[in-house]
């Protein structure tokens, strides 16, 4: 090719240049001369290679430098060099490197040459010694007849994008946790399961959801035009159903990660009163059987339920595959419960990855029957859909739950530090074991609260930072993520009487 063209009148005139110096270029000796003299010399050559020498542009302009340089020491007062024929070089030297820069230009990355590195290795004979004092033989390997060319293995590419499995998904009574197996039997490598749910949970946190307003929202929010911007969060206020009082909820709309490209929009509590409102919702619905069946089959000591969060989207292209937990100890996970899908398709993407990338992936139908426990190391990734064709939205109840201790504690504060409690771990610890445990003294239902709790601004000057009207508290920032006790989002001991049943503390909500 034309690279190779160049190369060769580059390295022609390199070595005429250095002839008229007394130096003549060696040709080195063939691969075949190697080969064949150190089999005559009573050596076993197991190994014999030769490898192609490509040369970049860099490699090639290096050896036109060269020749300038050898052209620089020229003396024109000796007989054999005169002035026109170190003009001459000097020119050639020139023309060459324009025809370089062209075909860099052209796209030309490395030029081939015909020439090779070579590689052999040889054993040595076996000691013929008899037995008395002789060394012990040596394992013979196979013999390499002649030099061969280097073949480079193929580069492993792990399978990032499998076909659909099946799982195996047989019917689930209330209360009932059964862990994902592929359809040929194979476990699920993750903490995932289907659980069966009680048949009032679905509607029971629909009903809350439109009482409060915030399923109006929801649907609102999620019309193309009204969606927010990604990575983008506001505070709402919103009113009890139960009590009138107001508090606040949040709504998120997260970055696409990764590549991922969704519209999906996070709804969340945003303060304590809320928070506590939503537990009450939970205990209507019978979330009791299903921390029954999680912290049963996982055998742990207790299990506190935070809240409800609702996740909603129209389009989703790609969803981004993640986990909700890991090395948690199998003490923190997420629990997907669907109130409303617009379509027959899968709404979720299970995804299990091998030690090299490899991938298998499922895809799980909602139903009223069950939800879908995520805990450590379950990836999942919202389905890919679009409903905006007929005004649908996909709306899903996250419910997070723990066993706290040092591994999860840590887990559920820093899970995402952009809703409430905002990564508060005093506040969370206050909520160890309030809602199951495993001598049955605990339960939504029996519901004691949290332990005692006193909210500490961990920034300073938050009585001016948050405004007259505290309005900075109702901004999402450093100033509602930090000033915990000037803004009030939790609630004073005084008022909440730690310990004491929740029925009793607050009659008006529902028991």
């Amino acid at each position: 090719g034309p690279g190779e063209q160049v190369f060769d009148e580059i390295l022609g005139l390199l070595n005429s240049v250095k002839s008229l110096f007394g130096v003549h270029p060696e040709k080195p000796p063939t691969a075949s001369f190697l080969h064949r003299t150190i089999s005559r010399l009573g050596l076993n050559v197991v190994t014999s290679t030769t490898f192609p020498t490509p040369y970049t542009f860099d490699d090639v302009t290096s050896y036109l430098e060269e020749a300038v340089e050898w052209i620089d020491e020229m003396d024109t007062t000796q007989q054999r060099v005169s002035q026109e024929m170190k003009r001459s070089y000097y020119q050639l030297c020139s023309d060459l490197l324009y025809r370089v820069e062209d075909l860099k230009e052209e796209g030309y990355e490395e030029v081939y040459t015909g020439g090779y590195e070579y590689m052999i290795a040889a054993q040595l004979p076996n000691n013929n010694n008899d037995d008395d004092g002789g060394e012990e033989e040596h394992a013979v390997l196979p013999t390499v007849d002649t030099p061969t060319p280097y073949t480079p293995k193929e580069k492993y590419r792990a399978d990032r994008d499998p076909n659909v499995e099946q799982l195996q998904f047989p019917p689930l009574a209330p209360g009932v946790l059964e862990t994902y197996k592929w359809a040929n039997g194979d476990p699920y490598d993750g903490l995932s399961a289907r659980i069966g749910i009680p048949p009032q949970l679905k509607d029971t946190i629909i009903a809350y959801a439109k009482g409060l307003g915030i399923w109006d929202i929801i649907l609102n929010t999620m019309e193309p035009e009204n969606q927010m911007r990604p990575d983008s969060t506001k505070i709402l206020t919103v009113a009890s159903p139960y009590s009138g009082q107001n508090f606040t909820w949040s709504v998120k709309r997260p970055d696409n990660f990764e590549g991922s490209s969704s519209d999906m929009h996070w709804f969340d509590i945003a303060d304590e009163a809320a928070h506590e409102e939503a537990l009450r919702a939970l205990a209507k619905g019978g979330f009791d059987e299903v921390l029954n069946a999680i912290g049963t089959y996982l055998g742990l000591d207790n299990l506190v339920s935070f809240s409800i969060g609702i996740l909603a989207v129209t389009k989703a292209d790609k969803g981004y595959v993640h986990v909700d937990f890991s090395k948690s100890g199998k003490k923190a996970a997420n629990f997907l419960v669907n109130l409303q899908t617009p379509g027959d398709d899968p709404e979720l993407t299970v995804i299990e990855e091998d030690d090299v990338g490899n991938r298998r992936r499922a895809q799980v139908k909602y139903s009223n029957e069950f939800g879908i426990l995520n805990g450590d190391d379950a990836m999942h990734a919202t389905n890919e859909c679009n409903h905006r064709a007929s005004g649908g939205v996909r709306i899903t109840a996250s419910i997070f739950l723990s066993q706290l201790e040092e591994a999860s504690l840590k887990q559920v504060a820093e899970h995402d530090k952009y809703y409430f409690p905002f990564g508060n771990m005093d506040w969370i610890w206050s909520q160890r074991g309030r809602h199951w445990n495993k001598d049955d003294t605990a339960s939504m239902m029996n519901d004691k609260g949290r332990q005692p709790f006193e909210p500490v601004d961990t920034i300073e000057g938050c009585e001016d930072r948050v405004g007259e009207n505290k309005e900075e508290c109702m901004v999402h920032g450093e100033v509602r993520m930090n000033c915990y006790k000037t803004c009030g989002f939790f609630k004073d001991d005084g008022e909440y009487r730690p310990g004491e049943e929740r029925a009793v503390v607050s009659p008006e909500l529902p028991f």
